[in-house]
């Protein structure tokens, strides 16, 4: 049954995406993603209790503002939400300038996401106040791009949390409108998120996928959640794509050393 499950599934993902169901309202703001994702990135919060989280990838603010609000409800008084984006929207800007919880916003950076300058900027964000840190990139999905916040962000990452690659799923979107009518991307097949992610864990022993999510409904990234699980790319051999983890093990500790308290959204 495993092949009626996995057509039904691709169905399903390219029918939400093309008829775009991915648009909803989280606490008055517009968001782009499946409910399930939103389910799903819920559940990793409330696992890890991140103190930070850097998300690339800012649209219209909802996703910033859905992370802020996961962060107030289990209690975390410090750190924030740092959003990445090459241009942040005027909507955005609204969003950040008069919702509620626009203060749990602490940093807005303008640029791309995949310069090492701005990646620097968020790391010293995150000197200001020590935090176990989530990373969470949604915004080029070409295949190089993602790779290229894959090692910059990466390091970032605290033991036991996570890296969450959004729209794994892009290249089952090749040949349909929602696709092929994007200039941006033209080879989804071959350039796309997942690629990146097989790449990159292919080559590191610090990060491997948890793959709880992957038979668990419908969603845009069930296989993009990647788990650091050591501090630092072992010497030894890679083990590659078989690592997986069965079950989530308890977050461990910050790897970064950081002082001070931030204050307030910025636009940087």
């Amino acid at each position: 049954m495993d092949y009626l499950r996995d057509d039904l599934r691709r169905t399903v993902v390219r029918l939400a995406a093309n008829e775009r169901w991915y648009e909803q309202r989280w606490l008055g703001t517009t968001i782009w993603q499946l409910p399930e994702d939103l389910l799903r990135l819920q559940e990793i919060l409330c696992e890890v209790r991140p103190r930070w989280v850097i998300e690339t990838g800012t649209k219209f603010g909802g996703s910033a503002i859905f992370f802020a609000s996961l962060l107030a409800l289990l209690g975390e008084e410090g750190g924030g939400v740092i959003s990445i984006d090459c241009h942040h929207t005027d909507q955005a800007r609204e969003v950040f300038a008069r919702h509620p919880l626009a203060h749990r916003v602490r940093a807005v950076l303008e640029g791309d996401a995949a310069d090492p300058a701005i990646a620097a900027r968020a790391g010293e964000c995150l000197g200001t106040d020590p935090g176990r840190v989530l990373v969470f990139l949604d915004d080029d999905h070409n295949r190089d791009h993602v790779a290229a916040e894959l090692r910059l962000y990466a390091p970032l990452v605290s033991l036991g949390s996570y890296l969450i690659v959004a729209d794994t799923v892009f290249a089952e979107l090749a040949g349909t409108p929602v696709v092929t009518d994007n200039p941006r991307y033209p080879d989804p097949l071959h350039s796309n998120p997942r690629v990146a992610v097989e790449a990159f864990l292919a080559a590191r022993d610090d990060f491997a996928r948890d793959d709880r999510f992957h038979y668990r409904g419908i969603g845009n990234f069930p296989d993009g959640f990647l788990r650091r699980i050591a501090p630092e790319p072992a010497r030894s051999q890679p083990t590659g794509r078989n690592k997986r983890l069965s079950s989530a093990k308890k977050p461990g500790t910050s790897l970064l050393s950081l002082p001070t308290a931030v204050t307030g959204p910025s636009f940087r």
